[in-house]
C-alpha cells in the first residue's frame, strides 16, 4: 500500500506493507506516434529513452539509518531477528527481481555464523572486494553460481565499480534464503513521530523502510561469544531459484551474491548490552541498587577529604561546583593552574552580570585574592564567542550593517528635532567629530567618523560623544525595534545557536573526560553567566571606535532577547514546524544531560521526553556530539526524563519463552477514506515460533505445505499459527500486520525525583 504524507502525534507508529515505485530501476523508452487521415500523409514517430537508476551493487552508507544488533556489539541477542533500518522508504522495492512479482523486495538480510562463508578467516565479515566485471565473469563455470543480470542491463560504468561479494555452499543457500512467498513479510515501511529525537535531516522526515532477517543468531555461552555475520544481499539474478515452495539449489556447489551492507555482532548469555540492560545500567549499579544522585551530576569525581585546611576546603568546594584545575601560562610568564568551568554546571549559578558587561576577555577574568588563583571560565566563554564570530563572515557582516543602520537612523531622527539633543549633536558636528555626507537627498544621509588635523578636531570630546550616546533618550532612539531587519534576524539566529551551545568545541563543555565516563549519564544546569560572556565575545567583533561601542551597547539587550527567541524556535525549525509558536521562555534556570553510551551509537533514534509537574517540557536541542555522545537541553528543569527505545528500530523476535505474543486486530477504522487497522496490546495468546527443519534457526514463515486434504507435509508455518490465534485467514495477514506481531514491545527507562527500585530486585 502507499504511505500517505502525514504527521503522527507523539507515541504513535504506523506500519505499511510496502512503498512501491511506479517505475522500477531500469531503462525505458517512450514512443509517440500519430495517425494522420490525409491521403499520402504520415508523421514519423518520436522516441525518447531514459533510465531510472538507483543503487544496485553498492548503497551509500548515508542510506542506512541503523542496524540491530549494533555493529560490534556483544550481548544477549538470541531472541531477536537482526534487521536494518533504511532512510529511504522506497529502497527495498526500487528494483524488480526477474521472474518474481513486483511486490517482492530485491533485498534480503542473511545471518551467517562463523565458518559458513567461504573465505571467512574469523577476523572480518567473510566478504571479498571485486569489480562488478569480475563478479559477473564466468571464470569458474560449474563451480560458482553468480548473479545473472539481463544481457545489456549492466553499463560500462557499472562494470568498473567495486563491490563486496560473499560465497557460500549452495546447500546453505537453500537452508537460509527466504522464498518469494516469504520475502514480502521480511520488509515493510513505517512512519514514526520524530519530535523527541535527534534531528536526522531526512528528505521524508519520520519515514523508514525496514528489512528483517529470517534467522535467529547463534547462541553463545556465558564465557564464549558466538560471532554472527549479517549481510544485506541483492537477489537480482536469483529469481529462478526463489519462486517455488522452497529455495531451489543451483547445479553449482557454490553460490556468490552481492553484499550491499554487512556487520558483525557476538552473542553471549548476558543481557547487559540490550536496550533495557544498557538503560538500566545508567541508573543502577551491578548490585541492583540506585546509583547515588551525586554520581549522576556532571562534575569531576573526587574523594572528599576530612581536612580542615582552608585551602583544601576551598578546592573541594570548587570541585563540588563543577570546576576543574587546568594548566595556565600567565601573560607575565609564570606557569600555574587556573579554575575553569564550562556552561554545564552541577549547581544553579547565581546570575552575576548581564550581556554586554564585558568588552574584552581580560575584563571577564576573575581573580580570587583568597587563594591567588584565577577563574578563567567567563574569559574563555568570551574568547570562544569572539572566535566563532570571527570565523563566520555572514555574521560579522550582518552585525556591522546592523550597527551602521542604527547609527544612520539615529542621525535622521535627531536631525529632525529641535530640542537640546539635536543641539548637542549639531555641536559635535561643528566640532569635527562627525561629518554629514549628503548624496543629493535627505534619505541619503549617512554618518561617517573622521579625524581632522586641526587642534579643534583633536580636542573634539570623545567623552562628550560617549556621554551623549549614554543618555536614556539617545539610547531609546538607537534601540529601535529590529525584528523586521533581516540583518538583525541573521545576527539573532547566530547568537541563538550559541545559546544552544551549537558549534562550541566539546572540550569547552567537558574539559576533563573523567567527568563523563563511558556508559554514563550526567545532568547539569546551564550557566547564564557563561552564556552572557559568550554573547559578549561574539558581539565584540568589529568595534574600533567609541561610537561603535556605544551603539553596540545600546543594541545588545535587544539582540540578546531576539537570540533567546531564536533559540526557543530553533528545534521546531529543524523539525519543519515553522508554523508553530515556539515554547515560552522558562521562568527559571534551564537544564539538560549528556549521555555517553552504546545506547547512542546502537539506537540513533533514541526517544527522549521530559515532564515538569506532569506537563510535557519541550526539548530545545537534542543532537549527537559524537558516535556515542548525546546532548539534550530542556526549556526548564524537568522532574522526570524518559528514554524510549526508538520506534523506527524496534526489535523483532520472541519473548523469553520462545513465543510470539499475539496482538489482536480490532475492526479497521476509516481515516482519510482509508481503512486503518488498530492493534490491541492485550496479548490474548502466544504462539510458538515456526522454524524450518534443518537446525539453522530459520523462520518458516509461509511454506504452503498443507494440501487441501490429507495430513500436513510438515509443521504449520508461522502465518498459519498467527492466523489461528487471531481467528482470521492467513491471507488476511499482510507484511505490515506480520511486522506488528513480530515486534518486541519497546522498552523505556524513566529518571525521576522519586526513583523506584530496580525491576526484579
Amino acid at each position: 500500500m502507499s504511505a500517505p504524507e502525514s504527521n503522527l502525534p507523539p507515541g504513535e507508529i504506523q506500519f505499511f506493507d510496502a512503498f512501491e515505485s511506479v517505475l522500477k530501476d531500469g531503462a525505458y523508452r517512450i514512443e509517440v506516434s500519430q495517425t494522420v487521415s490525409a491521403a499520402a500523409a504520415s508523421v514519423a514517430p518520436v522516441t525518447q529513452q531514459f533510465v531510472v537508476q538507483g543503487p544496485r551493487f553498492h548503497i551509500d552508507p548515508g542510506e542506512v539509518h541503523t542496524q540491530f544488533p549494533p555493529n560490534g556489539a556483544t550481548s544477549f541477542f538470541v531472541e531477536v531477528l537482526p534487521h536494518v533500518v533504511l532512510n529511504k522508504r522506497l529502497l527495498p522495492w526500487e528494483r524488480q527481481v526477474k521472474g518474481l512479482p513486483g511486490a517482492v523486495p530485491w533485498l534480503a538480510l542473511l545471518v551467517f555464523q562463523q565458518g559458513e562463508l567461504l573465505g571467512d578467516t574469523g577476523g572480518g565479515n567473510g566478504g571479498q572486494t571485486l569489480t562488478v566485471e569480475q563478479l559477473l565473469s564466468t571464470d569458474t563455470p560449474g563451480v560458482v553460481r553468480k548473479p545473472l543480470p539481463q544481457a545489456g542491463s549492466v553499463t560500462a560504468a557499472e562494470l568498473a565499480l567495486q563491490c563486496q561479494a560473499i560465497t557460500f555452499p549452495s546447500k546453505l543457500f537453500v537452508e537460509l534464503v527466504p522464498t518469494a512467498r516469504e520475502l514480502p513479510y521480511l520488509a515493510h515501511v513505517r512512519q514514526v513521530h520524530t519530535a523527541d529525537k535527534a534531528h536526522f535531516n531526512q528528505k521524508d522526515d519520520g519515514w523508514f523502510s525496514v528489512v528483517v532477517a529470517n534467522r535467529f543468531p547463534q547462541a553463545g555461552t556465558a564465557s564464549a561469544a558466538a560471532k554472527n555475520i549479517v549481510h544485506l544481499v541483492s537477489l537480482e539474478g536469483f529469481g529462478d531459484l526463489l519462486g517455488g515452495n522452497a529455495p531451489v539449489a543451483p547445479a553449482q556447489p557454490q553460490i556468490q551474491m552481492v553484499s550491499l551492507l554487512s556487520w558483525t555482532f557476538s552473542c553471549l548469555a548476558d543481557p547487559a548490552q540490550t536496550f533495557g540492560g544498557l538503560a538500566q545500567n545508567l541508573a543502577y549499579d551491578s548490585t541492583g541498587h540506585l546509583r547515588p544522585a551525586a554520581s549522576l551530576i556532571l562534575r569531576l569525581p573526587f574523594t572528599p577529604s576530612n581536612s580542615s585546611d582552608p585551602m583544601t576546603v576551598l578546592a573541594q568546594q570548587r570541585l563540588t561546583d563543577g570546576y576543574v584545575a587546568l594548566g595556565y601560562h600567565a601573560p607575565s610568564g609564570e606557569d600555574g593552574f587556573a579554575w575553569y568551568r564550562g556552561p554545564l554546571s552541577p549547581t544553579v549559578p547565581a546570575v552575576l552580570r548581564g550581556a554586554g558587561d564585558f568588552a574584552t576577555s581580560d575584563a571577564a577574568t576573575i581573580y580570587d585574592s583568597t587563594t591567588g588563583v584565577f577563574d578563567l571560565s567567563l574569559a574563555t566563554a568570551f574568547q570562544v564567542g569572539r572566535s566563532l564570530a570571527l570565523s563566520s563572515a555572514p555574521f560579522a557582516t550582518a552585525l556591522m550593517r546592523v550597527r551602521q543602520k542604527a547609527t544612520a537612523a539615529l542621525y535622521r531622527r535627531m536631525a529632525s528635532r529641535t530640542n537640546s539633543l539635536h543641539t548637542q549633536l549639531a555641536a559635535l558636528f561643528a566640532g569635527g567629530a562627525i561629518e554629514t555626507i549628503r548624496s543629493g537627498s535627505t534619505s541619503g544621509k549617512v554618518l561617517a567618523l573622521r579625524r581632522r588635523a586641526s587642534a579643534q578636531a583633536r580636542s573634539a570630546p570623545a567623552t562628550a560623544l560617549r556621554a551623549l550616546l549614554a543618555q536614556p533618550e539617545v539610547r531609546t532612539e538607537l534601540n529601535q525595534p529590529l525584528t523586521d531587519d533581516p540583518d538583525a534576524l541573521g545576527v539573532a539566529d547566530f547568537l541563538g545557536q550559541l545559546l544552544l551551545l551549537r558549534n562550541i568545541p566539546f572540550v569547552h563543555l567537558v574539559p576533563d573526560a573523567r567527568a563523563l565516563p563511558v556508559e554514563s549519564i550526567r545532568f547539569f544546569y546551564l550557566d547564564a553567566n557563561w552564556l552572557s560572556a559568550l554573547l559578549d565575545g561574539a558581539l565584540s567583533v568589529g568595534l574600533g571606535t567609541s561610537l561603535e561601542s556605544a551603539v553596540q551597547s545600546a543594541l545588545t539587550r535587544q539582540l540578546e532577547e531576539m537570540a533567546q527567541s531564536a533559540a526557543l524556535a530553533w528545534r521546531g525549525g529543524q523539525l519543519g514546524q515553522l508554523g508553530q509558536s515556539p515554547p515560552p521562555p522558562p521562568a527559571g534556570p534551564t537544564a539538560g544531560f549528556l549521555l555517553r553510551s552504546a545506547l547512542v551509537s546502537g539506537w540513533p533514534g533514541l526517544g527522549v521526553s521530559a515532564t515538569l509537574q506532569d506537563r510535557p517540557l519541550p526539548l530545545l536541542r537534542m543532537e549527537r556530539l559524537g558516535p556515542n555522545v548525546l546532548l539534550a537541553l530542556f526549556n526548564g528543569v524537568p522532574d522526570t526524563i524518559t528514554f524510549s527505545e526508538p520506534q523506527e528500530g524496534l526489535e523483532f523476535g520472541v519473548n523469553d519463552f520462545g513465543k510470539i505474543e499475539v496482538r489482536t486486530i480490532d475492526p479497521p477504522k476509516v481515516t482519510g477514506g482509508k481503512a486503518v487497522h488498530v492493534y490491541d496490546p492485550r496479548n490474548p495468546a502466544a504462539v510458538s515460533v515456526a522454524i524450518r527443519t534443518g537446525g539453522r534457526r530459520v523462520l518458516n514463515i509461509s511454506s504452503d505445505s498443507h494440501p487441501p486434504s490429507g495430513p500436513p507435509l510438515q509443521p504449520a508455518d508461522l502465518l498459519e499459527l498467527l492466523a489461528q490465534a487471531l481467528e482470521i485467514a492467513p491471507l488476511a495477514i499482510g507484511p505490515a500486520d506480520f511486522a506488528v506481531q513480530m515486534v518486541k514491545g519497546p522498552e523505556e527507562l524513566r529518571f525521576s525525583l522519586s526513583p523506584q527500585p530496580k525491576p526484579g530486585v
